[in-house]
């Protein structure tokens, strides 16, 4: 045996994950498309000469990282379906992903920070008059007078998502909220701790009110310093700013300055 001769260890695999493997090639070049129906778990079992067990167990782990849907019945709604909800298994991923890594919060507000600039800066260039009625009907909606936290962080979170969305990247807009959904938890801590609440929901809302505007004006580079300084605030204001105020700072734009 020569020196460099090495063997490959080999990897035990469990046989429902062969069957995961193969569905997730068939994804991924296109032979199975979003609403498209899977084989009946029979016919799976025939194909790919597995037990019934193996091919539930992969339908079940799909189905919980929202890839696929299961119908139960008969009928031709029936069975399991390719799902249209990327983003929600986007979101699962994400959340899991940092609740074991231990990611630090500075370190994930960063990475928010910048997705959003990016997104308000091609929005202020690509929205539709229909994106910017939206934007304000939220604000609007954001300044009713006794506005719950939860009510405020469903809105607050669908504003910044709108903002992804008015770029017309798709992605973007997927990784938002997926972003979103993974620190909703930390979002509504924030949001119950604050004291002045009212005085919070004027900020906010004055500060969104602004970012649309600049969005409106078709100001990419004051649209991205105002959500970053939105954004970097938001942070600082809540129990978590020693954590952050280090990091950076996003000084209010002379543009807006009174």
């Amino acid at each position: 045996m020569t020196s460099d001769d090495s063997w490959q260890t080999v990897k035990r695999v469990r046989t429902y994950e062969h069957v995961l493997a193969q569905i997730a090639e068939r994804i991924l070049d296109g032979r199975l498309n979003v609403g498209d129906r899977l084989p009946s778990e029979r016919d799976l079992v025939t194909a790919l000469g597995v037990s019934r067990s193996s091919v539930r167990e992969a339908l079940r782990i799909l189905e919980a990282m929202g890839i696929v849907e299961a119908h139960v019945g008969s009928g031709r709604d029936s069975g399991s379906r390719v799902s249209g909800r990327p983003t929600e298994a986007l979101s699962n991923l994400l959340r899991l992903h940092m609740a074991l890594s231990h990611f630090q919060l500075a370190d994930l507000v960063e990475v928010r920070i910048q997705l959003e600039r990016s997104a308000a800066a091609r929005a202020s260039a690509e929205a539709h008059s229909d994106d910017i009625s939206r934007l304000n009907a939220l604000i609007d909606q954001m300044m009713q007078p006794d506005i719950e936290h939860g009510t405020f962080h469903e809105l607050d979170g669908e504003f910044h998502v709108t903002i992804a969305r008015a770029s017309h990247n798709a992605l973007a807009a997927d990784l938002m909220q997926a972003l979103r959904d993974a620190v909703r938890a930390h979002m509504e801590v924030a949001f119950s701790r604050v004291d002045d609440w009212d005085g919070m929901v004027k900020t906010l809302s004055d500060e969104h009110r602004q970012i649309a505007a600049a969005i409106a004006a078709g100001d990419g580079d004051l649209a991205a310093e105002l959500v970053a300084n939105h954004i970097a605030q938001f942070y600082e204001r809540t129990s978590d700013a020693k954590t952050l105020t280090s990091r950076w700072s996003y000084p209010v734009p002379s543009k807006i300055q009174p």
